[in-house]
């Protein structure tokens, strides 16, 4: 089976307030380990780099059952669950050192030629290099397009820093992931815990960028997002948080 495990310890700079890790935190571990195991089957920055293609994050989504504490070691495994139309699909899974499962993710990723800005389909792909798909998906729902079921207000307003960027020059993807929940945060809901977070990467920003952060509470708990750039108007990111 094609899968990749890595273990990490929870360090004082991954708490939040609580004393647990805070799920960028663990955004940053799935960006890690998923990066590691692209590079192991050849389709690492690198590899795409020299073929002149990249891979972009579209979709993601988090459920964590439970948040590690600080010197914790948890268990990340990742693995490419499939491919759907133009999206590569890649699983993760977070266990503790019971071997409980306290979290999970799925992401869809678009492969795209740095120099038609073509996107390429990742059966082609994966039939270049024979890639073996272990065929587990931590979701019975599919990552689909996020919908907004109302009419979002502002909340915030954010302007792209340096802080921001990524090794490429565009904003993080989760940086976008923390000005949803600090948009949304207050001291009515800062005892309340982020269950899952869903987002949607629909266009790149660039430093110096203003950025408008828009939301919608919805009745269930749900929290919805949409940001979008003050030149253009477009849609960078939708996203879905629900804290319980």
């Amino acid at each position: 089976m094609n899968i990749f495990t890595r273990e990490f310890t929870i360090s004082s700079y991954d708490l939040n307030p609580k004393g647990q890790a805070r799920l960028t935190g663990m955004a940053n571990f799935f960006q890690e380990v998923a990066y590691h195991h692209a590079s192991e089957l050849g389709l690492g920055y690198d590899d795409m780099k020299s073929r002149k293609t990249t891979w972009v994050l579209s979709r993601m989504r988090i459920h964590m059952k439970r948040y590690p504490v600080w010197n914790e070691r948890i268990k990340l495994e990742t693995w490419p669950s499939g491919a759907e139309r133009l999206f590569a699909l890649r699983d993760f899974r977070v266990m503790d050192s019971k071997g409980e499962t306290i979290g999970m993710a799925s992401t869809a990723w678009l492969i795209l030629d740095i120099d038609t800005h073509r996107l390429i389909r990742p059966k082609e792909m994966m039939e270049q290099f024979k890639m073996i798909v272990h065929d587990v998906q931590m979701f019975e729902k599919s990552l689909d397009k996020i919908v907004v079921p109302g009419e979002t207000s502002l909340l915030k307003r954010r302007e792209v820093v340096f802080s921001d960027l990524d090794i490429v020059g565009h904003v993080n993807n989760v940086k976008y992931m923390e000005w949803c929940i600090d948009a949304a945060s207050s001291a009515d809901n800062a005892e309340m815990e982020i269950r899952e977070f869903e987002i949607n990467f629909n266009h790149e920003t660039l430093f110096g960028e203003s950025i408008q952060i828009s939301g919608y509470e919805h009745a269930d708990g749900e929290t919805f997002f949409v940001a979008t750039r003050e030149g253009d108007g477009k849609e960078i990111i939708s996203a879905r948080l629900k804290r319980v």
